[in-house]
């Protein structure tokens, strides 16, 4: 299960979020990763399982939302689709 964070995202807020983190419970300036997430403890969507067997990749791109190069593409995300 691939997850691409775009660093500099305009769109999705909080950017966290595209790696499945959020913001912290009871607030809403501090976020927490999907490691700390309820949802990952208790394992509602099989994150945590996947993780533990290496099947989570976490990519980041310096940029907005999807804006990546083709070569980006190509190098990044292809290989997985193979």
């Amino acid at each position: 299960f691939v997850m691409v964070k775009f660093l500099r995202d305009s769109i999705v807020d909080p950017v966290d979020s595209e790696w499945f983190g959020f913001l912290k419970p009871g607030q809403a300036k501090e976020t927490e990763t999907l490691q700390e997430s309820t949802l990952y403890k208790e394992d509602r969507l099989g994150l945590a399982e996947m993780d533990k067997a290496g099947k989570l990749v976490f990519l980041a791109v310096d940029g907005d939302h999807l804006q990546f190069s083709r070569e980006w593409f190509n190098a990044r995300l292809v290989p997985f689709l193979r």
